[in-house]
């Protein structure tokens, strides 16, 4: 397992290193994501968003250790998209009330956003020769 942190940490120093808008989003994706999903690990759909937050992140850091600064990491939030509709049944049933409630409009803004990004960088990957996030040359 420590192989596997020390590829997403890795990851993230790389990533910092040469995107400003990286050094923002990637904790602000993810940093609630997991400590919501501690805090209400009692709720399935917290658990579920631990689990897949985790599970992204190890497989771009893999991503990355073989392709760095590939728009390839792109495609680990697909495995968002079973568990994307289930949130948002879940928060329009419940409603943003309270912190649980709070939390979950939260992690559905950030990832609907992480995947309208997602969506451009596969365009990007499929439709130009852009394959690598800008200032990976840098």
């Amino acid at each position: 397992m420590i192989g596997f942190v020390k590829d997403a940490r890795d990851m993230i120093t790389d990533l910092n290193r040469v995107s400003p808008f990286l050094r923002v989003w990637g904790p602000a994706l993810n940093i609630p994501h997991v400590v919501g999903g501690l805090f209400f690990i009692g709720r399935i759909e917290a658990a579920l968003v631990l689990a897949t937050c985790v599970f992204s992140v190890v497989v771009a850091a893999q991503i990355h250790k073989r392709r760095p600064f590939s728009r390839l990491t792109s495609l680990v939030h697909v495995v968002w998209l079973p568990l994307f509709p289930v949130l948002v049944d879940v928060l329009m049933t419940e409603g943003a009330v309270g912190a649980f409630g709070i939390w979950l409009a939260y992690v559905v803004v950030t990832m609907a956003i992480s995947l309208v990004l997602d969506a451009w960088n596969i365009i990007l990957i499929l439709f130009t020769r852009n394959n690598a996030f800008e200032g990976a040359d840098a």
